[in-house]
């Protein structure tokens, strides 16, 4: 008769959790490449999640370069993740409420926190998510700084976020082998910011390019550099805007794919 296995294995125990609904989803949300859009999408995806009913937390995994504070006017709150990784404060403490529920984690915008920061820790900090929170969103910075790399080991899986050019493609390629190398599973595509241009690549050549669905397209609107501009997040400000629209779908497809 054969012995059973001494090794616990948890592709199992993994699935088990999944199908009791009790996994925690945690996404990097990176670009390889800047100015794509990133935080933005960060921001308003996790307040569409929270609409539906979904526990969220954003965290700012751009700890040198942080830009998640400002669309929510937390750029002058006194304790931010920075403070955690120097071993100043809880992850509670800096733990702050946004639009309809979701929990924001700003990184520092002082260059004395920046100064600090111990971007290694942040894996080993992001464990002391409270429970019951459905999905954990993280914004990873651009390139492939160690902070970058430090922001993708804290997640599960991966998601891109690129605009329909070339040199954005050949990034988030490279953040793809650097993030499945780190053992994240790549989930798809966000295309940001298109605009239906001739010089625009089309969804369907970035999906063969990068080998992974394009999750939503979101266009270029107006509406977003207008919320920017006050302060708010654009699916606050402008519900019905197609940006809106679009990241709304997106969070909804994101909540599908837990349960397929």
């Amino acid at each position: 008769m054969k012995k059973p296995s001494p090794y616990v294995n948890f592709n199992i125990i993994r699935q088990i959790v999944f199908c009791f609904g009790e996994f925690m989803r945690r996404i990097a949300v990176a670009s390889g490449k800047g100015g794509v859009g990133r935080t933005t999408l960060v921001a308003n995806l996790g307040i569409a999640l929270a609409q539906i009913g979904k526990a969220t937390i954003i965290v700012d995994g751009s700890l040198t370069t942080p830009n998640l504070a400002l669309l929510f006017k937390l750029e002058r709150v006194i304790y931010t993740l920075n403070d955690v990784l120097a071993g100043e404060a809880t992850l509670a403490d800096v733990m702050y409420d946004g639009p309809d529920g979701v929990k924001i984690v700003p990184a520092a915008v002082t260059l004395e926190q920046i100064l600090r920061v111990r971007s290694e820790r942040l894996p080993e900090v992001l464990r002391e998510l409270p429970e019951g929170t459905d999905f954990l969103l993280i914004d990873v910075p651009g390139g492939l700084r160690r902070e970058t790399v430090s922001a993708l080991r804290a997640g599960h899986e991966l998601l891109l976020v690129i605009t329909p050019q070339m040199t954005a493609v050949s990034d988030a390629l490279k953040t793809r082998l650097v993030g499945e190398f780190l053992g994240l599973k790549p989930i798809g595509i966000v295309l940001n910011r298109t605009r239906k241009e001739e010089f625009e690549l089309a969804g369907d050549e970035i999906k063969t390019i990068l080998n992974l669905p394009v999750l939503a397209e979101i266009p270029e609107d107006a509406g977003v550099k207008k919320a920017l501009k006050l302060g708010k997040p654009v699916i606050e400000l402008n519900p019905n805007s197609s940006a809106s629209k679009a990241i709304k779908a997106l969070a909804k497809k994101l909540v599908k794919m837990k349960a397929d």
